[in-house]
């Protein structure tokens, strides 16, 4: 990273991190204060043209939030000019995956019962369909993506500090092989019911996977999306204490036997 983009970010992080505890201050004074995520904006600007279409997707656990989230939602909106807005609740992603992908897709979905692990395999499905960029709810844009989004670029990943691929970030456009490396990869493991963590059956280990076996080099994380900067995980999950995949985990099945369970 150069030495602008390393005081950019450096600065960048310390204004999300005030943001953090200011939001903080605002839930211990207004506990019940939500806002409201909307479903679709359209872009503020034209977009240049290119494989992978300017769409933010996001889902989450409720459309109405903490300030935290809202307030890491602004900042995306605001860095990334050149892009749509596109939000699905949990009945939206359901519908979405019944609608588009019948059969044994949506069958393999339907016997998830923790969020996070369809909402891992939901990201898959619909930038295999419209392709666009996924960001977790808690994540926000390092830079305007433009400046990682290419005229010819079908695909950004990206790396932790370890080099290993994480999917709280992805870039993509409709029908990349990665993403049907990686659909496939978790219909197999619902199936076999061979992994005990969310981790394993429809997150970041599959996305690792398929990434490094089509051998594509990502990004460092650093230059594209960041995670927790603007919201803690006691904000995002205010009004869900069980919701994060490691503790719904220890008291739900991540799947089911079959859709009637």
């Amino acid at each position: 990273m150069r030495l602008r983009e390393a005081l950019g970010y450096r600065a960048m992080k310390i204004f999300a991190n005030g943001c953090k505890v200011l939001c903080l201050v605002h839930l211990r004074l207004f506990p019940r204060a939500r806002y409201t995520l909307p479903e679709s904006l359209p872009a503020r600007r034209p977009a240049p043209e290119g494989p992978i279409p300017r769409i933010i997707w996001q889902t989450n656990y409720s459309q109405k939030v903490p300030l935290q989230v809202y307030a890491c939602a602004l900042f995306n909106r605001w860095l990334s000019p050149t892009c749509a807005y596109r939000y699905h609740s949990d009945e939206a992603c359901d519908r979405f995956v019944a609608e588009t992908y019948p059969g044994p897709v949506a069958e393999a979905y339907g016997r998830l019962r923790i969020g996070a692990a369809r909402a891992d395999f939901w990201r898959i499905l619909v930038l295999l369909k419209h392709g666009g960029l996924y960001l977790d709810i808690d994540s926000n844009l390092t830079r305007n993506p433009e400046r990682f989004l290419g005229p010819q670029t079908e695909g950004v990943f990206i790396a932790m500090k370890n080099g290993e691929v994480t999917n709280y970030f992805l870039a993509a456009a409709p029908g990349h092989p990665v993403l049907q490396a990686v659909c496939d990869q978790i219909v197999r493991n619902i199936a076999e019911g061979r992994h005990a963590s969310v981790y394993d059956l429809t997150g970041p280990t599959v996305l690792d996977a398929a990434v490094k076996a089509a051998g594509i080099a990502p990004i460092s994380y650093k230059a594209a999306c960041v995670q927790g900067q603007f919201v803690s995980k006691s904000g995002q999950y205010r009004d869900k204490p069980d919701g994060a995949w490691w503790a719904a985990q220890q008291v739900t099945p991540i799947v089911a036997k079959d859709r009637s369970e």
